[in-house]
């Protein structure tokens, strides 16, 4: 076999690899953070780097796509972007009853008079488990700290026994595993107290940005599943680590954590097999909560810690909606209400009284940046909001040069256009002598064609570089709108209501809390009757997390929540394809 160095700069690391290795599987082998948008299939074109070949030629390719057939230096863009991870949700009060408690006691000793047995002694109630391991270390346990112990408990179960009083030392950590982003939140489980936030992107996004990607890569090998599992876990463990510092408590203090996650995400999480998700009829492994020891996941806490992974739905709904139902209170509603996450994926629900449906559409990349033409997250130098009013206006996430457009700002770019006259009902972007209306008029000059697609320009970005929406871009956007009012209106259908009927409508989300309910029903994606019945919930799925590492009845609630949730599968339901053609235009 062939082999040749690859030599990847700015940290000049050199990697021997077999011939026809692509860059993307030499990164992913490395554990070199780049990301893959498309997951490797080559069509999203971020993958772009500079290589200069062996006889001094400079190149740029696709990592994706660009196979090692000689030695081969790789000039890694500097990408230091600061992400807006949204970690604000709900604050509700409830009242602390912890999934894990500590119990102290001080006993007597045996006697000839009290010859209880050890167990016995500890627990004197029926119905309490443990585990052979506490068994195997109980007697001397108990003598060794002359019989002063602390019980630690999870549900009817004692998973541990500590010598003295370890009581003061009880903390949790509340995570929302997303497809792009993970949040945790470091919580005292004696108080509730949040006691510090910690965030990262999900480094899982090098091996694609959405789920079907990833699905796709854990499929492709044997080692596929263990990269994904390995990444997530890994970062998991980081953010335990900063929390820990943070506070200056141990991660040896932390006994419990909740996972929130889409289906996909939880099953990378758990090392479940993913496969069958990416198939009709789209099949989870299991949707029922999973409770397993933190030590089986290789998660760096207390040895005898528990994690609590939330129940899933369906494969393309699960347990961050959950989650965020929980949050939202929607199993107490009377009134109708309308719950939407748009993330990578978009998950709707639909419900009051008991009565609850949800829908999931792909439509988030688009709103995440990937397809379109200057699309990004939202991080420093993305473009999030967009006026053309009298005045020209924009804002810019970090107040830096623009080097792109988040999701909210592409929205508010369209509802603009549409307003001025620039984009018509069909959603096409109309050549400067086409334009009637007489603010539209005012930015004629900010047309353009680029690279053969006409085009509007909202900014100049760094080294003069256009950050500008063109036309391809506003059918990419169409397609992502599109499925998702076409969503809530199958949902509505099958519920029997109409949508006057919805009392709150709750945005869920990073792309949720930053879009603006105006430019939402301007362009479509959420009916114009219920504009002012919008209402942004944050990171959802994080609020539900902690509350149910905070409140056993709470993450009971959310058990029961879930089996109460009738999930509609929109790529076979009979009307969705024509309601969704209905949806792609602009009203």
């Amino acid at each position: 076999m062939t082999f040749f160095e690859v030599t990847i700069l700015p940290d000049d690391v050199q990697i021997k690899v077999p011939a026809e290795t692509t860059l993307k599987q030499v990164f992913n082998d490395n554990g070199i953070n780049f990301e893959f948008p498309c997951g490797g299939l080559g069509v999203c074109k971020r993958c772009k780097v500079s290589i200069i070949k062996s006889d001094g030629q400079v190149q740029e390719v696709l990592a994706c796509q660009y196979k090692v057939n000689e030695d081969v230096t790789v000039n890694l863009p500097h990408k230091e972007l600061k992400h807006a991870i949204l970690s604000e949700g709900i604050d509700r009060h409830v009242a602390v009853d912890a999934l894990i408690k500590k119990v102290y006691f001080e006993l007597p000793r045996p006697s000839l008079s009290d010859n209880r047995d050890d167990w016995r002694r500890l627990i004197n109630q029926q119905g309490i488990k443990t585990s052979l391991k506490v068994l195997q270390g109980l007697p001397e346990k108990l003598r060794q700290s002359d019989f002063k112990v602390t019980t630690v408990i999870a549900g009817d179960t004692v998973v541990a026994v500590e010598s003295y009083d370890t009581t003061d030392k009880l903390l949790g950590m509340a995570f929302d595993i997303g497809t792009t982003t993970i949040a945790g939140y470091l919580i005292d489980l004696k108080t509730g107290k949040e006691l510090c936030r910690v965030s990262a992107l999900n480094p899982q996004t090098r091996f694609g940005a959405d789920v079907i990607s990833r699905i796709s890569f854990a499929a492709e090998s044997p080692e596929g599943l263990d990269k994904l599992h390995g990444a997530v876990i890994g970062e998991i463990n980081n953010l335990i680590q900063e929390a820990v510092r943070e506070t200056q408590y141990s991660n040896l203090d932390i006994y419990a954590i909740t996972f929130a996650g889409n289906t996909t995400m939880e099953h990378l999480l758990l090392k479940i097999p993913p496969t069958y998700l990416a198939r009709a009829p789209y099949v989870p492994v299991v949707t029922e909560p999973i409770i397993v020891d933190a030590a089986e996941l290789n998660i760096k806490i207390n040895p005898d810690g528990k994690v609590f992974a939330f129940p899933n739905i369906a494969g393309f709904v699960g347990g961050d909606t959950v989650a965020a139902v929980l949050a939202a209170e929607m199993d107490k509603a009377d009134k109708l209400k309308l719950l939407i996450d748009i993330g990578t994926n978009g998950e709707i629900v639909l419900g009051a009284n008991g009565k609850y449906l949800a829908c999931s559409t792909a439509a988030g990349p688009a709103f995440e940046g990937v397809q379109i033409s200057c699309g990004m997250r939202g991080a420093s130098g993305a473009i999030d909001h967009v006026s053309l009013g009298e005045e020209y206006k924009y804002t810019v996430i970090g107040q830096t040069t623009p080097i792109g457009i988040a999701g909210s700002g592409l929205v508010d770019t369209v509802a603009e256009l549409i307003k001025v006259g620039i984009v018509d009902k069909k959603g096409r972007l109309l050549k400067p002598e086409e334009i009637e209306n007489d603010l539209g008029k005012k930015y004629r000059d900010k047309i353009t064609t680029i690279n053969g697609i006409l085009a509007f320009v909202i900014a100049e970005g760094a080294s003069g570089r256009p950050i500008y929406v063109n036309q391809k871009d506003i059918r990419e956007f169409q397609l992502a709108k599109g499925a998702i009012a076409a969503g809530i209106e199958v949902l509505l259908k099958e519920y029997g209501a109409q949508t006057q009927d919805i009392d709150e409508v709750y945005l869920a989300g990073a792309f949720g809390n930053y879009l603006n309910p105006e430019s939402a029903c301007t362009v479509g994606l959420i009916p114009k009757v219920l504009k002012s019945k919008i209402k942004g919930i944050g990171n959802a799925a994080g609020a539900g997390a902690k509350l149910a590492i905070i409140s056993r009845n709470e993450y009971e609630r959310a058990v029961a929540l879930s089996q109460k949730i009738n999930y509609i599968e929109l790529s076979s339901h009979p009307s969705f394809n024509s309601t969704f053609f209905n949806k792609v235009g602009f009203e």
